[in-house]
């Protein structure tokens, strides 16, 4: 059964006539074996090299016992390991003699606010789920099915922007600092700026700013997306 996804691999090297390879459909699989979804003629490709497949709109690699290995970003994977694609991942196999790029252009959050409170109140377990889509190619932000408008600044979209790429994960405030102020070449930027930025996007994203449920803060450390 066919997806709707934007999601791609290309291929960067190792199979010249092949275009990039739509990810519509639940799982595909990779090898030489002319059985398999998409056919990698290479002799150190083995015959069900490795899968991709997808789980409530995230994608995952998983190498399928390969005799050589499958690598995510230079990192070999365990047999049989999930890993988590994020967009422009490189996927490569035969001694980098084949490489694949992962492509999600559009990267979508889907934030159950349920999960963010251990004890919610009646109110809050009534809550919708909100959903967050940042696409960092166009720059648009989506929330709760609707464009942003007008649309975030520069230094707000991209601190959102890194937030969200690290979304499970806490993001330090000098990573913040990193992002949102590269022309600051000292790296000097203080707590009350960042916060200042933090406060502008829980106003523009969050249904209550005051209690917010998407950008969450780390006391001591910085924010993170559930």
């Amino acid at each position: 059964m066919a997806m709707k996804t934007n999601a791609t691999l290309v291929v960067e090297q190792g199979m010249p006539d092949q275009g990039a390879i739509h990810l519509d459909k639940p799982f595909l699989i990779f090898g030489k074996s002319s059985s398999v979804d998409v056919n990698v003629d290479n002799v150190y490709v083995s015959r069900r090299h490795f899968q991709i497949h997808c789980k409530d709109e995230v994608f995952f690699v998983v190498d399928l016992d390969s005799t050589n290995g499958t690598f995510l970003n230079g990192e070999k994977l365990d047999p049989q390991g999930e890993r988590r694609l994020r967009d422009k991942d490189v996927i490569t196999l035969a001694g980098e003699q084949v490489v694949f790029r992962f492509n999600d252009p559009v990267m979508t959050l889907s934030l159950n606010t349920h999960s963010l409170d251990p004890h919610p109140s009646t109110a809050q377990r009534d809550l919708p789920v909100a959903d967050l889509v940042v696409d960092a190619g166009s720059r648009d932000v989506w929330v709760r099915g609707e464009k942003l408008e007008p649309s975030l600044s520069r230094k707000e979209f991209d601190i959102l922007e890194l937030l969200q790429r690290n979304r499970g994960n806490a993001v330090s405030r000098d990573e913040i600092a990193s992002i949102g102020w590269p022309e600051r070449l000292d790296g000097v930027v203080s707590p009350e700026e960042i916060d200042q930025y933090i406060r502008r996007l829980r106003l523009r994203i969050e249904e209550s700013p005051s209690t917010p449920r998407i950008i969450v803060t780390i006391r001591g450390y910085g924010y993170r997306i559930p």
